[in-house]
């Protein structure tokens, strides 16, 4: 099956001490359903449709900049970015489900391989 989504191999053990912060390779191969993210348009389109039918066009196109303008925003390469505001936007941050809580990539123990003075002895050449 080409289309399949494949999960990548890990060749050796990553170390994030030298070559920095990286996403786990769950996270990576992790792919949602064509479903989910329709699902999430059409959520948001019905949501614009609600605002325009009760409080008139101006604050449906209002909503619909605040949310262009926030997915834009984004931290510093290297380090992921929350999307707060967006989420604030469309409502997202009064539930709690369940990727919130026990889906976090950087919140799965991480045994490191290399020890202090393993790490030091590199660093110093010796």
């Amino acid at each position: 099956m080409e289309g399949a989504p494949q999960i990548p191999v890990l060749q050796g053990p990553r170390d994030q001490m030298r070559e920095g912060l990286q996403t786990t390779l769950a996270a990576e191969s992790r792919q949602g359903h064509p479903l989910e993210t329709r699902l999430a348009v059409d959520d948001f389109s019905q949501k614009v449709d609600m605002v325009r039918r009760m409080y008139g066009s101006a604050a449906a196109m209002r909503l619909q900049t605040e949310r262009l303008a926030t997915e834009q925003i984004q931290r510093l390469p290297g380090l992921p970015s929350s999307f707060l505001a967006l989420q604030t936007v469309l409502g997202e941050d009064c539930t709690l489900q369940f990727e919130d809580v026990l889906n976090d990539p950087f919140e799965a123990p991480v045994e490191t391989k290399a020890s202090l003075h393993d790490e030091l002895e590199f660093k110093f050449g010796l």
